[in-house]
């Protein structure tokens, strides 16, 4: 109970980190090759996040190296950043299981497993580009 009320009193505050990583399918356009894209959003209202791992948990780690997407990625309260990774990349029997298997490492050692994101526009640009 105290555990609870002490999680509750953080967040009104703004002091527990708190960040969503969702995972989603599109393609890269013009002619571009499908991917899924794993967005990160720091939801906290005062503290940075910073991503330092991004991979795919399928039994083994599929690392996520974009070199259009550095890490370590430091996000600012409320800020949103993405990075994405082939289909092709990924074990054809793994493919539609992927959403809820993308991982992501913060620099104080926490890992938080993806979701999929059900509400993705039909077109748009990258976030944090």
């Amino acid at each position: 109970m105290i555990q609870t009320i002490l999680e509750w009193l953080f967040k009104i505050v703004g002091l527990r980190q708190m960040v969503r990583v969702l995972c989603h399918s599109a393609v890269l356009v013009p002619t571009g090759p499908e991917c899924y894209f794993i967005n990160v959003t720091n939801l906290s209202a005062q503290r940075d996040a910073e991503i330092t791992h991004v991979w795919i948990e399928c039994g083994s780690e599929i690392p996520v190296l974009n070199p259009s997407r550095p890490l370590p990625r430091r996000l600012k309260p409320e800020e949103s950043w993405e990075t994405w990774i082939e289909l092709r990349r990924l074990p054809a029997s793994f493919r539609a299981d992927v959403f809820e298997h993308a991982r992501v490492r913060l620099s104080n050692g926490r890992v938080i497993k993806s979701q999929k994101n059900e509400s993705v526009p039909s077109a748009g640009y990258v976030p944090g580009s």
